[in-house]
């Protein structure tokens, strides 16, 4: 899988870095460079591109700017050298945001988010899991599902309108594997969520309907990048 980028710096020397930082990888293939955004969205509409990688603090346009401006755009890692636009960053639902200098090791990292992120957009869209209850293959669609609660060699699957959950033989990091990830979120070692479900996020629990349920410090990250609409 061949991941077609371009490039915006407003700094020669950055976008050079960063090109060269970029050759070194096999999947990618580096179309244009452009050091400022004002002829990037119709260079877009003629030759599309998988990932852009772009400043912020940029003279003409800032790179957030730019990316509320496009209709649809493409994925995209910010470059900075600002840390304060983070949460705008990812607000926007950027890929990554790497602060300048920038490693290779991050650089590496993001673009396995950006190949992880592909790969999912190609597999089919599914609505239902199938699973195991009571030695019966039960079907379950994904708008049933509230969350889903850990126990060891068994997970409960709870369900909307349904007063007892399903018991079925597997673990969360199974359920992790079947469940979409544009769907459902993992919280805590214990819980896995239905985003849609969700009414209220604080820094230590989620509410949804039905329960307020902790949220695990290893997975904050994870809610943290989640905003409801």
């Amino acid at each position: 899988m061949k991941i077609k980028c371009i490039l915006i710096d407003d700094e020669p020397f950055a976008l050079n870095i960063l090109e060269d930082d970029l050759l070194s990888f096999d999947n990618l293939e580096i179309v244009q460079k452009f050091n400022a955004p004002n002829d990037v969205s119709d260079f877009l509409k003629d030759q599309p591109v998988d990932l852009i990688f772009l400043d912020i603090q940029m003279p003409e346009k800032l790179g957030t700017e730019f990316i509320r401006e496009l209709t649809d755009p493409p994925l995209f890692i910010f470059t900075t050298a600002y840390h304060e636009y983070a949460v705008e960053g990812f607000e926007l639902n950027a890929v990554d945001y790497l602060l300048k200098p920038i490693s290779k090791e991050r650089l590496t990292t993001a673009i396995r988010k950006v190949e992880e992120i592909m790969l999912r957009r190609d597999k089919p869209k599914i609505d239902h899991i199938v699973v195991n209850v009571e030695y019966k293959k039960t079907k379950i669609f994904l708008h049933e599902i509230s969350y889903i609660e850990g126990l060891k060699d068994y997970v409960k699957i709870y369900l909307v309108n349904r007063a007892m959950p399903l018991l079925t033989r597997s673990n969360l990091r199974g359920m992790e594997k079947i469940l979409p990830e544009t769907d459902f979120l993992r919280i805590h070692n214990s819980f896995i969520i239905n985003k849609s479900r969700i009414e209220h996020v604080t820094q230590t629990k989620l509410t949804l309907p039905e329960i307020a349920l902790p949220i695990g410090k290893k997975y904050m990250t994870n809610v943290d990048r989640f905003h409801l609409k």
